[in-house]
């Protein structure tokens, strides 16, 4: 039954989470600016149907074929971040035809759109 060395005692996982999580944090600080720009686009994609409808129209126009859509993070999750981010990365056409295509959008940034 006790086949791991040490008896597990560089196993146990719970110690490392937080600390990891405190690093993840820190470091995702820097890019604080580019995640929260993201992160208020899908927020105003996925705010109505219509424009849902409509970021799903330029999706089609631009021929993504990806049957997920865009998700947004969870704050207690720093690995959801990452999920976002990289979701968002394959709706980036789509996120540019959007732009030219709903004054709405462009009015949310002040500066680019992400």
């Amino acid at each position: 039954m006790n086949r791991l060395l040490m008896d597990g005692f560089g196993f146990h996982m719970r110690y490392y989470a937080h600390p990891l999580n405190l690093v993840v944090k820190d470091g995702l600080k820097l890019a604080h600016t580019s995640i929260s720009r993201v992160r208020n686009a899908i927020r105003f994609v996925r705010s109505s149907p219509h424009r849902d409808l409509k970021f799903k129209e330029c999706v089609e126009y631009v021929g993504i074929s990806c049957k997920t859509s865009v998700c947004l993070d969870v704050s207690t999750r720093w690995n959801s971040i990452y999920l976002m981010l990289d979701a968002a990365e394959k709706f980036q056409t789509a996120f540019d035809k959007l732009e030219g295509k709903d004054e709405a959008y462009r009015d949310l940034f002040e500066v680019d759109c992400p």
